[in-house]
């Protein structure tokens, strides 16, 4: 018995019209939904009866029972009869079976996902398909529907021809153009490049017209020339190299000058300068640039000497020449030496930082080259001379006064010597007292000799002589004077010139020449002479009472100009005159300051805003002035203003000088203290206090600056070294640029009894080398050294 003709039978009923008929087919599709196979089977039949009056319902119960179990023959089923389910998902399954999603709507784009994950091949090609051209409102929505990157959706997405909404663009393009992520995302690159739609993000702008932007030339404009050196940084990433090859076709030589620089601090743009070729123009340049990149090959073909190498390493910064001295131990057949000293060791120590010294004092101990290593701790500073030392095993000099120097070197406390004149570790480097000398008569003026340690006197009593400061003796005296010896100048060479100061003002008042125990008057006139200044070698310059400006050579004449030819009046005569040597320049103190050039003839007014009794040139273009109360201002000589410092204020000021080289301002007050300050914003420096008693009455550093007279209205004067301030600066020197005058200045702080321990273990050190350097030179009767103590002096 078969099942055929009952099956037949439902088949049968269920499409009459009816009561029965409706039971018939509700009682059919009941049992095939409950998974009866011959019901199943019935429900095809009908299916694919187009004219069953249940072939629509039955369509659409197999598509969805398809959708729900995959059953292939199922499948077959709906695919002959077109069947579409009604409820989604299975609507859009059964669509996408058929191809047929050009039926899709845009809120239908949340199923995409599900599609092109759908067990079915075809549902997922046709899907793919669909959202690939989808254009319009689709598109958006299928955007918006966009489930993130490496997803069949996002996948399917960007292998389209269209491009996303601009918003998402943005975003597209921020992910790409993340280079912290590890990798950029799969296809996400070629589709916007594919899509050719810069970035409207600030962010993102430049770099995406940077990997579009078909014409290169474009890209030198701001902003996107930076972008262009950027995305060359973004090492892994794919832009960097479409950014180097457009780059390449640029042939833009700043761009690549550029790009050169960058890359010897980074790996990535090395790299791809060794692939694409660049490199600095300049031979020296692109020398170092190779070594700096790896690429060795390329820096010997183009030096094989070194030499474009050694002019790179003398010529770069302190950073360049670090870095070149890391990869040249790799290059085993360098002249390290060579290289980093160049031609002339000596001439390049001053320039050579610590950590080069001593890399190039390892590099001679390993090489066993003692003589050079020798001969480089004695010009080098004398704490890393010292610290060098311990390199040495077991060799020594020949010669007994090289071995003298080079015993020296290895008794010595090498803690100490490192340890000595750190800044703050003494105070009393300013000023040190060595002497005073007593007149028995009033003194009016010192000056000192240019030319050696000589201090010439001008006595009241009309007398004039000169000292020997070594010795304190009177070494010449013009007494043939018939009225007080107001001014005195000593101009070198044993020369002095004394200027008369008339009793009371009568005359008449000369300018003589003294030297060699002989007399020559140079001028005779009715008014004092005021003061005297040395303007050059072998000429000077001086002020008298009756208004009249001098300007003499040594061997004569004297030549009297009246100030009113420079614009003055007779009430600005010149109390005091002092000169600029290398300029020309004076400053004419009167009832104010007036600074003037003979040569031109040009004079200007300087505005001090109130009386001043003191002036000195800081610098060919500034004076500094001082009044009586203590105030201290600079004045610009273009035109006579005020320089906006700050005011230094001393407690009266007695005198003024300015320190030769340094520009400091030294100023002694009222109670004998000196004030040392800054010439450029007139901070104080430091302070000597006096320890003396009596009224100071001036003060005069001597031309180069080692001394200082200062004198008392007793007619005391004392004699101080100002040579100590010099050491400080001194000692951190090379000591192959010192000279033999600074074997004097390190003497004179041996000198000092409170120069002891560190301080006293460096200096003895650096006196021995200086000694052992100088030892055949002439120079070295400069090393001077004051007679100390006091001295009663008869005139």
């Amino acid at each position: 018995m078969t099942q055929e003709p009952d099956m037949e039978r439902r088949i049968v009923a269920s499409g009459r019209r009816g009561p029965w008929g409706s039971r018939a087919a509700n009682l059919l599709f009941a049992k095939a939904a409950n998974g009866d196979a011959d019901a199943r089977d019935a429900v095809v039949r009908i299916a694919r009866t187009p004219e069953h009056r249940r072939c629509e319902q039955a369509r659409r119960r197999i598509a969805e029972w398809w959708a729900a179990g995959r059953d292939p023959a199922l499948r077959r089923a709906v695919l002959d009869t077109g069947a579409v389910a009604t409820a989604d998902p299975a609507r859009l399954q059964t669509l996408a079976l058929h191809d047929r999603l050009g039926e899709w709507t845009a809120p239908d784009a949340g199923w995409a996902a599900e599609l092109l994950d759908d067990p079915d091949p075809d549902v997922r090609a046709n899907a793919g398909t669909r959202c690939r051209t989808a254009t319009g409102p689709m598109l958006h929505a299928l955007w918006d529907a966009d489930t993130g990157p490496g997803t069949p959706l996002r996948n399917v997405l960007l292998s389209g021809d269209a491009p996303p909404p601009a918003p998402k663009a943005e975003a597209l393009w921020e992910a790409w153009l993340d280079v912290s992520a590890d990798t950029p995302a799969d296809g996400l690159g070629d589709a916007l490049l594919r899509w050719g739609r810069p970035a409207d993000d600030e962010r993102s702008a430049a770099l995406s017209v940077v990997a579009l932007e078909p014409d290169p030339a474009r890209l030198l404009r701001a902003p996107y020339r930076a972008a262009l050196l950027d995305a060359l940084l973004m090492r892994g990433h794919p832009l960097r190299d479409i950014a180097a090859g457009k780059v390449r076709a640029l042939d833009d030589r700043p761009l690549i000058e550029e790009l050169c620089e960058r890359a010897i601090e980074d790996e990535g743009l090395a790299a791809v300068c060794a692939q694409y070729g660049f490199a600095p123009r300049d031979p020296v340049t692109r020398a170092a640039f190779y070594l700096l990149t790896g690429q060795p090959h390329q820096w010997r073909a183009l030096d094989p000497a070194g030499s474009l190498l050694s002019l790179a390493y003398l010529s770069g910064s302190d950073g360049d020449r670090e870095r070149l001295r890391k990869v040249m131990l790799t290059a085993g057949e360098l002249d390290l030496v060579r290289v980093i000293v160049g031609e002339d060791r000596r001439a390049r120590i001053a320039a050579m930082p610590d950590g080069e010294i001593g890399y190039l004092a390892e590099q001679l101990a390993q090489r066993r080259e003692w003589d050079d290593l020798w001969a480089l701790v004695k010009d080098v500073p004398i704490a890393t001379g010292a610290a060098l030392f311990g390199l040495f095993a077991g060799w020594a000099p020949r010669g007994e006064d090289e071995r003298r120097l080079f015993t020296l070197f290895r008794d010595a406390d090498r803690a100490a010597v490192a340890s000595g004149l750190r800044p703050g570790t003494a105070a009393f480097w300013t000023a040190v007292r060595r002497a005073r000398l007593r007149f028995r008569h009033s003194v009016d003026d010192v000056s000192f000799a240019p030319d050696g340690p000589f201090l010439a006197v001008a006595g009241r009593a009309g007398v004039a002589g000169v000292f020997d400061l070594r010795t304190a003796r009177l070494v010449d005296r013009y007494d043939w004077f018939d009225s007080p010896v107001g001014s005195v100048l000593h101009v070198g060479n044993g020369v002095v010139i004394a200027g008369e100061r008339g009793l009371h003002g009568a005359g008449p008042c000369r300018v003589v020449r003294c030297a060699n125990g002989t007399e020559q008057v140079l001028r005779t006139g009715v008014g004092s002479v005021t003061s005297l200044a040395l303007t050059g070698s072998g000429t000077f310059a001086g002020g008298t009472r009756d208004g009249e400006l001098l300007l003499g050579e040594v061997a004569g004449p004297v030549l009297a100009v009246p100030v009113k030819e420079f614009g003055l009046g007779l009430r600005q005569w010149p109390r005091r005159i002092v000169a600029h040597r290398a300029s020309g320049r004076l400053a004419l103190l009167g009832r104010s300051v007036h600074l003037l050039d003979p040569a031109t003839g040009h004079a200007v007014g300087a505005h001090a805003g109130r009386p001043v009794q003191s002036v000195g040139f800081v610098d060919a273009d500034t004076v500094v002035c001082a009044d009586a109360r203590g105030w201290t201002i600079l004045l610009r000589v273009a035109d006579g203003h005020r320089v906006p410092v700050r005011n230094a204020q001393i407690r009266g000021c007695a005198g003024l000088g300015v320190m030769p080289g340094s520009g400091q301002i030294v100023v002694t007050d009222r109670l004998g203290d000196l004030h040392f300050l800054d010439g450029a914003t007139l901070k104080t420096v430091d302070v000597h206090r006096s320890r003396a008693a009596g009224r100071p009455t001036g003060l005069t550093v001597s031309p180069a600056g080692e001394f200082l007279a200062a004198g008392y209205g007793d007619g005391r004067i004392d004699l101080f070294d100002l040579r100590l301030r010099e050491v400080p600066a001194l000692v951190p020197r090379p000591v192959a640029d010192l000279v033999p005058r600074d074997l004097g200045v390190v003497g004179a702080a041996l000198a000092h009894p409170g120069v002891t321990g560190p301080d006293r273990a460096v200096l003895e050190l650096l006196d021995a080398s200086l000694a052992h350097r100088f030892r055949f030179d002439v120079e070295l009767g400069e090393a001077v050294e004051l007679t100390a103590g006091e001295h009663d002096i008869s005139l």
